[in-house]
């Protein structure tokens, strides 16, 4: 549990003073020999008494052994405490230190206490509840500095107070930056040693913005952008690669000469093009959905049609697919998907669990969504959608929100119900009557009645929407440098009305063996019951029904499959110049 918030140097204090340098076995208490402290010449007893405290402190059985993760120092300065006690005076110990690790410890400030470890070279302060980078109150010799996951909203203190000039690491990762006036601090002047830059997770939008800031750096090797809304345009990285040259490492992946070369020319081009994001959904395949039951009668007509529908952010652009059904989701907060009124409670394994991570990316999030539907096709075992559609997107940082947050796919059925329309009243019943007569002595006009019989108005009933199933599709490994999510969804399985009507019959069944094995119980010999245990010829063919009805389902059983999804979502990626100046050109 994160302790509560304190200062920077509140929070080292307690942790050198947890190394208890003035307790045994450290120190120069009652423990140690005279001749430890009084006499330079130690004899081979002052010297085994030496070796067991430090064997105390290295022993991992030892209860004063001391893991001391928080700095690679902190064993050192205890050992150092046991061996020569005497030099811990003043600002040794603060002095001592050239690595520090502070990791969710509740730290809200980098206070003026910290210029007190004249010697630190670095620092690591990642998830905590520090808001501002106060460079003033960092030691000159640092050359790392990590603020991973904190709450630092503005960089605005290194406008009066420049950072360690030495500085040649800066994590600023998972933080709450991405405005241009951020932007705008990252010069030579202020990082002129900085070779390793991490900015991944916050909300930088604007790549050339970013790029052209960036470039300002003479020494930096290593850049992290990814999880920022930049990453998703269509440009990224060949704008980055193309702009920083000197660049050796980019997201953790190394730069090959063959991206240099393939992204050669992409710093020279400009348009707005660098700021949109390209995503295709595609719906391929569905299968698993059973077959629906048939009617014996001639009416009514059943028809059945299914499709698949996901959700998608709401932003009118250009569309390669028009055959697109829609609607706006109006309430973000509204119940997803296998909770409306309606759908089926059919679901794949996990669906609370799903649930409550979809409430939980939505919480506080303003995300317009529409729901994008296929067209509809009748039942098959598999059927073939090949359903594409692609949207260009502007606002990357709402479309940041949406991967985050995922999205619901679901498999819909809609059954129409069909009845002959009544027949129109021509002339009365005597009209009628007439005619039956010229139809039984002209052959002709009765090949005719039977052609004009087989075609018969239907009339149609609305259509009754019923929702088989329902997913949730995570897509925040579209935000973590993957450029295309390819899933089977599953659904789960489904049962035909058919299946189910046999299996509470079989198990009517099987209520009544008990019932009638009593009633015809022997008496008497083995031979008897046997005699009397022989069934009739009617009862033999029940018997025998039932005996087939278990084999029967077992089949069924064992071919039903759950009803799956193939569905995919590709963040289209520019990958070279001449393709990234088309599209400039249509624009």
């Amino acid at each position: 549990m994160p302790m509560a918030c304190q200062t920077l140097t509140q929070a080292l204090e307690k942790l050198i003073l947890s190394l208890c340098l003035e307790s045994y076995p450290c120190g120069q208490g009652s423990w140690r020999k005279p001749s430890l402290r009084e006499h330079e010449d130690l004899d081979d007893a002052a010297l085994e008494d030496q070796f067991i405290l430090l064997e105390l402190l290295r022993s991992p059985q030892s209860p004063w052994q001391e893991k001391g993760s928080w700095s690679p120092q902190a064993l050192a300065l205890r050992e150092l405490a046991v061996k020569t006690p005497g030099i811990l005076k003043g600002n040794f110990k603060h002095t001592f230190f050239t690595s520090l690790r502070i990791v969710d410890m509740g730290v809200s400030v980098i206070d003026e206490g910290l210029l007190k470890f004249s010697c630190l070279e670095e620092l690591v302060l990642s998830a905590n509840h520090i808001t501002q980078l106060l460079s003033e109150n960092l030691p000159k010799t640092l050359l790392v500095l990590e603020l991973y996951s904190n709450q630092i909203s503005s960089l605005k203190s290194l406008k009066t107070h420049p950072p360690p000039p030495h500085l040649q690491h800066l994590g600023l990762g998972n933080n709450c930056l991405g405005s241009p006036e951020d932007i705008q601090y990252f010069t030579a002047e202020h990082w002129p040693q900085l070779k390793s830059l991490d900015l991944s997770w916050c909300g930088f939008t604007e790549l050339y913005h970013v790029v052209e800031a960036l470039s300002a750096l003479p020494c930096l090797q290593s850049l992290v952008l990814v999880g920022n809304p930049l990453t998703l345009a269509s440009s990224y990285p060949g704008i980055v690669l193309d702009s920083l040259p000197r660049l050796l490492y980019l997201d953790g992946a190394r730069v090959t000469p063959e991206d240099r070369h393939q992204f050669r020319g992409f710093s020279q081009l400009k348009g707005t093009v660098f700021e949109e994001a390209e995503v295709t959904v595609c719906v391929q395949k569905i299968k698993g959905v059973p077959k629906p039951a048939l009617s014996l009668e001639e009416f009514p007509v059943v028809s059945y049609s299914y499709s698949a529908s996901y959700e998608f952010l709401d932003q009118p652009q250009s569309q390669e697919n028009t055959n697109v059904e829609s609607h706006i989701l109006t309430n973000i907060h509204q119940n997803p998907p296998h909770q409306r009124e309606g759908s089926a409670s059919i679901l794949c394994p996990g669906a609370d669990f799903l649930k409550t991570s979809w409430e939980h990316h939505n919480k506080g999030l303003n995300i317009p969504v529409v729901m994008n539907s296929t067209q509809k096709q009748e039942w098959a075992e598999v059927m073939e959608f090949n359903f594409m559609r692609t949207n260009r997107f502007s606002d990357l940082t709402v479309l940041k929100n949406f991967f985050l947050r995922g999205l619901w796919l679901t498999v819909e059925e809609e059954k129409v119900v069909s009845w002959p329309a009544p027949p129109a009243e021509i002339g009365g019943t005597k009209a009628s009557a007439d005619k039956k007569g010229k139809e039984s002595t002209d052959q002709n006009s009765k090949d005719k009645k039977k052609k004009k019989e087989t075609v018969i108005n239907l009339i149609h009933e609305a259509p009754v929407k019923q929702t088989l199933g329902s997913v949730h599709v995570e897509l925040k490994n579209l935000m973590e440098g993957k450029h295309q999510i390819q899933v089977d969804c599953n659904l789960g399985t489904l049962h035909s009305e058919e299946s189910v009507r046999t299996t509470v019959t079989r198990e009517k069944e099987q209520s009544k063996k008990p019932i009638e094995n009593k009633k015809t119980k022997p008496s008497g010999d083995t031979a008897s019951a046997q005699r009397n245990l022989t069934p009739s010829k009617g009862k033999g063919r029940a018997r025998k029904e039932n005996e087939t009805d278990p084999r029967a389902d077992d089949n069924f059983n064992s071919i039903t499959e759950p009803l799956t999804v193939e569905f995919s979502v590709q963040l289209s990626k520019v990958l070279c110049a001449s393709q990234l100046s088309n599209q400039t050109t249509m624009k």
